[in-house]
């Protein structure tokens, strides 16, 4: 099945698949009527979000027009897994570069031990995985080994360096608690979208782990089977987080992080304000 909406377009068949393609930004194409009134959008979801439990913020881009809503989007949240996108968006920019080779193999010693997700826990220390391997562990299974491991090899100080270079205001950590906010991860999700253009090679590889992600709570659990939708999910504690683009008739960037409640309510409140951006997309 081939899905096209201007700029973006996506395969899909028995595993996801995504790329973008070449055509000019929709943002020139459109006029001031295809702008999405996200004030309708904003007043619905903001009804929804004072009955919930917790803290709840959303930001929403829309792709055709630019245009952006904004709830709470600038508070800072522990970022939980959803901090394994910028590094993995980065050790992808670092292999288009040419400065890193994606089939070097990293060593899993017994620093990079971690519990939690993941797979590469269970496997023997000592055993060797590529730079490739570990981002799609890292996406896929949001695997906490793979990600130290490459943290390791890349360096806080860098990647804080390069979430910075895109604009983002909370950066780093402290431990493992690594800081970030709802427009920061759009900023990510946007940068991941115009480097698959530049460099359909890394950046629809780097697509292909997110929309393959085994989680299928949080942005994708009520939309259509057939909606792709590339996501990466973050959960620590208390904290659930969701952020991704869903490649619908009306594509989009969606982050929502929820905070100070329990799991079976927050993955609902992630799951229940992706369908309404949905519906509202698709209404346009």
């Amino acid at each position: 099945m081939l899905l096209v909406f201007s700029a973006i377009c996506v395969w899909a068949n028995s595993s996801a698949d995504v790329s973008v393609s070449d055509s000019k930004s929709p943002s020139n194409e459109n006029s001031k009527n295809d702008l999405p009134n996200y004030d309708v959008l904003r007043a619905q979801l903001e009804d929804y979000i004072r009955n919930r439990p917790g803290k709840v913020s959303v930001y929403v881009k829309d792709l055709a027009t630019g245009q952006t809503l904004n709830i709470k989007s600038d508070q800072v949240y522990v970022a939980a897994s959803t901090i394994k996108l910028p590094l993995v968006l980065y050790v992808y920019e670092l292999a288009a570069q040419g400065e890193i080779d994606l089939d070097t193999k990293l060593t899993y010693t017994q620093e990079y031990y971690a519990q939690g997700t993941g797979i590469l826990q269970a496997e023997p220390i000592g055993g060797q995985y590529t730079i490739r391997e570990l981002s799609r562990l890292a996406i896929e299974y949001s695997d906490n080994v793979a990600w130290k491991m490459l943290l390791g090899f890349i360096g806080q100080d860098k990647l804080t360096a390069y979430e910075k270079s895109l604009g983002a205001e909370a950066t780093g950590g402290h431990n493992g608690l690594y800081i970030t906010t709802p427009e920061d991860m759009g900023i990510y999700l946007e940068r991941l979208l115009a480097f698959s253009k530049e460099k359909p090679q890394y950046g629809n590889e780097v697509l292909h782990y997110m929309a393959n992600s085994i989680f299928s709570e949080g942005i994708p659990q009520n939309l259509p089977d057939d909606i792709i939708v590339a996501h990466k999910m973050g959960a620590l504690n208390d904290k659930f987080h969701d952020v991704g683009i869903v490649f619908g008739k009306r594509p989009y960037i969606i982050a929502i992080f929820t905070d100070e409640a329990w799991e079976a309510v927050s993955l609902q409140t992630l799951a229940d304000v992706s369908r309404m951006v949905y519906d509202f997309q698709e209404s346009i």
